[in-house]
């Protein structure tokens, strides 16, 4: 500031009434004062700029999170232009394929009648558009609604009759408190029973169409009708992809619970035929349905190999019913999107993503996430832990190994599985071949080994014998010599599946080096091979013209050589 007081006089050639400032010399700014000055107001505006830019981000977090609930809102509010989605809204029927949420059986009935192509469908964790009706005009019928449960007796046992959209989770939770258990534990817990029957769900080694006693249908008219085991068309019924009508609820076999000790050992990777060998000395240990097949799993990336020990102990001679029912399992599928803007954009940057990064990248990006999901579900220290965290994966999860079961819970550990599922575009994929003859057996295992960038995080081998319903992906011949399958399967991104290097090169490899291999109904690979065959397709075919003579039941991209026309 001049000093106070003080009025210069203009300058020379300053117009009258102009006075120039005077400073005192100690006040005068210097230089270096000046840059200070001029530096507090460059980080002054790079506040502001941050500032901008984090109010900025804020936004459109809040718009993306916006209609991103919108989308999810959409699907649960049957809001006009719902689409039916799978799981994570990767696969959808369309804009113009109706959804139907009948909440009794007589909506259900009139459903049916009132569509001329029709679907069932229920918390879509299939990998395929096999849950899409055949024509665009046609129906989507969601059986959620339908989670009646009865536990009967059966001869000196017992049966649990549930409906088709209970989720296999909450089922077992249910027989769990009465002291019953079905055979084998959920494979996932999420699945409903419905879709765990039409598409032939297995885990342990035994399928769940093998404890099943009748199964009951809404046909193609809207009457109703029941197949119990022994019947002429059970074996078309027991694995029908929905092709013969609408499952409403299935009777299954329960017994008496048991719990199972499970724990994992590392052993040295061998070659393609010692891995086919160790699976052979597996398989003589499968005795009866009793037993409970245990499992190989291969970390890849890392050149890990590990055998999974399932260990039942004895059934329990009294039912040991609980004073209280088991808490419910209740997933409230938080991901269901895919129903605008922020699915399609989200989408494109991932399959993007996944297209322009280099295998050899994505293989490096593996190994971390291998050695972390192996150290958390094998490592005995971390029982414990796996137990608190919820960690589904493992039976410390399910409450298989305690004398009690505690049942089967919707945890947070399940919630980031789902997280990694959506951000990913993670697609299962299931691949089946006989173990016999080895040498083939051998070939086809390569061809999987040959394609280990798709496989992330881990891949399964299991053994399950074989199986007389029409359209199992274990088929064989009634009556003739029982056959052991491999069932080898993993997830991977579906981005990478789409690739050329995807699924289109695995199919066309097993197709001319494992003649005969086979999918599972509810997993991915149709888009690239649905034409191959197995089972007994002429008995199959047979039965449905019987049920289903229009092809009311025929799904999307239905395989031609399950086709009625």
């Amino acid at each position: 500031r001049p000093q106070a007081g003080v009025h210069p006089s203009p300058s020379p050639g300053q117009p009258p009434g102009i006075t120039r400032a005077v400073w005192p010399p100690a006040a005068r700014p210097s230089g270096g004062k000046m840059a200070g000055s001029r530096r507090c107001c460059c980080c002054c505006c790079c506040i502001r700029g941050c500032g901008t830019l984090f109010a900025a981000g804020v936004a459109a977090a809040a718009i993306a999170a916006g209609l991103y609930l919108a989308e999810l809102e959409r699907f649960r509010t049957k809001a006009p232009g719902v689409r039916w989605v799978n799981w994570i809204g990767e696969f959808d029927c369309g804009p113009a394929v109706k959804v139907e949420r009948p909440s009794t059986l007589e909506e259900l009935q009139e459903a049916v009648r009132r569509h001329p192509s029709v679907r069932a469908a229920a918390t879509g964790h299939s990998f395929n558009p096999f849950a899409c009706p055949r024509s665009e005009s046609g129906a989507v019928v969601d059986v959620r609604a339908f989670r009646d449960i009865e536990v009967v007796k059966h001869g000196e046992g017992y049966a649990v009759k549930a409906g088709a959209g209970i989720k296999m989770g909450q089922l077992q939770n249910e027989i769990l408190a009465r002291g019953l258990t079905l055979r084998v534990p959920p494979g996932n817990s999420a699945y409903t029973l419905g879709g765990c029957i039409a598409t032939g769900c297995h885990n342990l080694g035994q399928s769940h169409a093998q404890d099943l006693l009748a199964v009951t249908f809404v046909m193609h008219n809207g009457t109703i009708r029941e197949v119990r085991r022994g019947e002429a068309d059970f074996d078309a019924a027991a694995v029908s992809i929905g092709r013969l009508g609408i499952i409403i609820s299935s009777t299954l076999e329960v017994l008496p619970y048991r719990s199972l000790q499970w724990s994992a050992e590392q052993l040295p990777l061998p070659a393609t035929a010692g891995v086919i060998d160790k699976l052979g000395e597996m398989t003589k240990r499968q005795t009866s349905r009793e037993t409970v097949g245990n499992k190989l799993v291969f970390y890849l990336a890392t050149g890990v190999m590990m055998m999974e020990h399932w260990v039942p102990t004895g059934r329990a001679v009294d039912l040991q019913e609980s004073a209280e029912p088991l808490p419910p399992y209740v997933n409230p599928q938080p991901f269901r999107v895919g129903q605008g803007p922020v699915s399609q954009i989200y989408g494109a940057a991932r399959n993007f993503v996944f297209s322009v990064v280099p295998t050899e990248v994505m293989t490096m990006l593996q190994i971390p996430a291998e050695a972390a999901f192996r150290g958390l579900h094998s490592s005995p220290a971390l029982a414990k832990v796996r137990k608190a965290l919820g960690w589904q994966h493992s039976p410390e999860a399910r409450g298989e190994s305690s004398t009690r079961p505690s049942g089967n819970q919707y945890t947070w550990a399940g919630w980031l599985d789902e997280v990694m599922n959506l951000v990913m575009g993670l697609r299962h994929v299931e691949v089946i071949f006989p173990l016999e003859p080895r040498d083939r057996a051998a070939k086809c295992l390569d061809v999987v080994f040959a394609h280990r960038h798709l496989a992330w995080w881990r891949l399964n081998v299991r053994t399950q014998q074989s199986e007389g319903f029409h359209l199992s992906s274990t088929y064989a011949e009634p009556g003739a010599k029982p056959v052991t399958f491999l069932r080898v399967d993993f997830v991977g991104p579906g981005a990478l599946l789409d690739l050329p290097s995807g699924e289109a090169s695995l199919t066309e490899q097993l197709h001319k080096d494992c003649p005969g291999w086979r999918k599972h109904w509810g997993k991915g690979l149709f888009a690239s091979s649905g034409e191959e065959r197995w089972g007994d397709a002429a008995a199959f075919l047979e039965a449905a013209a019987r049920w289903d003579p229009d092809g009311k039941f025929e799904p999307r991209s239905n395989p031609k050589w399950l086709s009625l026309r």
